[in-house]
């Protein structure tokens, strides 16, 4: 029986060994991405003309219960440049782009002229790039030209004739081991020493819910729909007015709400067009609206949708649901469909 336990807890031992060994081997994350501006035509000079940096890209929104995304307007965001070395910099001012976000492109404006660097969605390669070189930023060095460039073209456009990067790694280096720099490094005038370049901004983590708490937490902080209003009818057609958030149908170009119709019985309300839980993901998942006017042509519009039967609206008393971008149902005022 002793044996018995003895083995059991070597087997335990083992496999919390097996488990655990990945983690202790697991490697730091990659450096971020970052890169200075040259010289038009030498890589070895930083660029001497005023200028600024800037980044627009477009954030990824999840759609409601789903692993796609649509995207958000432009961002622009103006990159702040830091001092690439502590001391004696030499003009070198080093910038750290956002990542995880889509259309990303940086725009180097210096007077008139504007150069275009176009990033990739996935940074992965350009970060796992940096990291070949060292596990600390080390920047790549990008030549000023206007126009319009991939982030790849300008590397290995610089990379095909210069080593600066190699340079700069190396003043990098010697800094963290507290070396002082070569002889054969000018200085470029005296400074005081600088502050080393914050972090880069990191976009936010998209991170869908994943428990039923979670969920519910999540949709009860998104705005709701407020009001709902009848502004008037005409035969069978209904003119509402409404505001505040509301959830669409996310058909390709449109601006359709998810939207159900409920009538008046003897026994009370009943739903003659339920209102549909999905939503495509071709369009707009959600609008914010403020008195914003919806018609709808209700006899066409319950035919159009619920083909599972002919029979026309008959004559009642209707009301119309919509569903707010907190998920609950708001309904608007009783009207009589003739």
């Amino acid at each position: 029986m002793v044996n018995g336990m003895v083995l059991r807890f070597q087997c335990i031992v083992i496999i919390m060994g097996l488990i655990m060994a990945p983690a202790l081997h697991a490697q730091p994350q990659p450096p971020d991405f970052c890169f200075v501006i040259s010289q038009p035509g030498d890589a070895d000079k930083p660029l001497a003309r005023a200028y600024e940096v800037k980044q627009v890209y477009r954030e990824r929104v999840p759609y409601y219960n789903s692993n796609r995304y649509w995207l958000k307007p432009d961002t622009m965001l103006t990159l702040q440049g830091g001092d690439l070395f502590r001391q004696n910099n030499g003009g070198w001012r080093v910038f750290q782009p956002v990542v995880g976000v889509s259309e990303s492109r940086v725009l180097v404006i210096a007077g008139k002229d504007t150069m275009r660097i176009d990033l990739p969605d996935e940074m992965q390669p350009l970060m796992e790039r940096a990291w070949r070189r060292w596990d600390r930023p080390s920047p790549d060095v990008m030549r000023f030209k206007p126009g319009r460039w991939d982030v790849m073209t300008c590397i290995n456009e610089y990379q095909a004739g210069v080593a600066t990067h190699q340079v700069l790694l190396t003043r990098l280096q010697q800094e963290v081991e507290c070396v002082p720099p070569p002889a054969n490094i000018p200085p470029a005038g005296i400074r005081p020493p600088q502050v080393r370049p914050m972090p880069p901004i990191a976009a936010p983590e998209i991170r869908s819910p994943s428990t039923p708490d979670e969920w519910q937490a999540y949709w009860d902080a998104q705005p709701p729909l407020k009001k709902v209003k009848v502004e008037r009818t005409s035969a069978d057609t209904v003119w509402l007015r409404i505001t505040g958030r509301v959830m669409l149908d996310g058909g390709c170009a449109s601006n359709v709400p998810q939207l159900g119709v409920e009538l008046l019985t003897d026994t009370g309300w009943v739903e003659r067009l339920p209102l549909r839980e999905e939503q495509m993901d071709c369009g707009m998942p959600w609008a914010d609206w403020k008195d914003h006017e919806l018609m709808i042509p209700l006899r066409w519009w319950v035919y159009h949708i619920d083909r599972r039967t002919d029979d026309p609206l008959t004559p009642g008393t209707y009301r119309i649901v919509l569903r707010g971008g907190n998920l609950q149902y708001v309904r608007s005022p009783a009207f009589v469909l003739p």
